[in-house]
């Protein structure tokens, strides 16, 4: 009658304990008159979370817990898993892998120069070319169709091609880089930001 009356007491314990066993708990089965081999069967059932401090060990003491059931809680204390250390940072910050690269046309820019210079050569030779009775209007007529052409000569020689380099880095982050040049660099390649230039690892 005694061990059925302990079985039931401890299932609905168990049952009882979704938290973690505390010393608190071994105590009020000690206290309850429990067998050291119930409640040791308790503890190894439950999720530990005990004091083994030296004040608790000596407060189980005093509540009537033996000897075996406090070395019990001690060896379930120290079974817990190790808390695993935060993931480290990457080791290389600034390193990463090329996932795209993208020629680009880039249009020409004037700047007026390739206007003002176009316009004084068409002026001169508008103005030779208009005769004595014509000078003023060739000068205009001059002017006006040099300033044009010399504006397209400039955007056409100001025109090229750009690059778009784009870096998945180690840490996550992503970002594009621009470059005037075609760079030496392949998609999947590994890659290293040294002042703001990419360069192959």
């Amino acid at each position: 009658m005694k061990t059925i009356l302990a079985s039931v007491l401890l299932a609905a314990s168990c049952a009882a304990w979704s938290a973690p066993m505390t010393n608190d708990d071994v105590i009020k089965m000690a206290k309850g008159g429990l067998a050291d081999a119930t409640v040791i069967q308790a503890i190894d059932a439950a999720e530990p979370g005990f004091d083994t401090s030296p004040d608790g060990l000596v407060k189980l003491k005093q509540g009537g817990v033996s000897d075996a059931v406090i070395q019990r809680i001690l060896a379930r204390a120290s079974s817990k898993p190790a808390v695993q250390p935060a993931a480290a940072p990457p080791a290389c910050p600034q390193c990463g892998t090329v996932t795209g690269i993208r020629e680009i046309d880039k249009p020409g820019q004037g700047t007026g120069v390739g206007a003002v210079a176009g316009g004084v050569i068409g002026g001169v030779l508008g103005r030779s070319i208009g005769g004595r009775d014509n000078r003023t209007a060739g000068t205009v007529v001059g002017a006006v169709g040099g300033a044009v052409a010399g504006h397209h000569i400039e955007k056409h020689a100001r025109s090229g091609k750009t690059w778009e380099v784009s870096v998945r880095f180690d840490d996550g982050s992503a970002r594009v880089f621009h470059m005037d040049s075609h760079p030496s660099l392949s998609t999947s390649d590994r890659v290293r930001v040294v002042n703001g230039v990419l360069s192959r690892i």
